[in-house]
């Protein structure tokens, strides 16, 4: 007797895809052990319900086959898709008008940016060059201080000397 824990996926034909010699016998797990078949697969005994369809005399189309189609207006397909490539286009266009109104605010703010940094760097400078000039004026007084002092030594030195 073949293992029924196996269930084989069904042909159309309603056999099993594979062979007897192709069944590997599953090993259940340990808690499996102890339930029945019915609570391992409780679907196993369950059939797919036949379609309910309105079954037609057998003179009808084979049931591969979908029947009639209704005609396609096509004219009314192409003027759809033409309106939806019309309106995609507007959209597209009203984007790229906003986008480009937000790149004028975006160049007029990097430019004022730009300009105050400028202005501030200028100021930097001045303060700088200002912060040098003070210090080079307070060097030269302290270089003609010393020179003073280097003088007056001198001239004590000399007067010590010719004593």
């Amino acid at each position: 007797m073949p293992n029924m824990d196996t269930a084989l996926p069904l042909q159309q034909d309603g056999e099993n895809s594979h062979s007897q010699d192709d069944i590997k016998p599953t090993v259940p797990a340990p808690e499996e052990l102890n339930m029945s078949s019915i609570q391992r697969h409780p679907h196993a005994n369950r059939r797919t319900p036949e379609p309910q369809g309105d079954r037609q005399a057998n003179n009808s189309d084979p049931p591969d086959t979908p029947g009639v189609l209704e005609p396609f207006d096509w004219d009314e397909f192409e003027a759809r898709y033409e309106a939806a490539l019309q309106e995609a286009d507007e959209r597209e266009r009203e984007i790229l008008r906003e986008a480009d109104a937000l790149s004028k605010y975006f160049k007029i703010w990097a430019a004022s940016a730009l300009a105050h940094d400028d202005e501030r760097a200028a100021k930097r400078l001045q303060t700088r060059r200002r912060f040098v000039n003070l210090a080079e004026d307070k060097m030269e007084r302290k270089q003609q201080h010393y020179d003073q002092v280097v003088r007056a030594f001198e001239s004590a030195l000399a007067l010590l000397k010719s004593q």
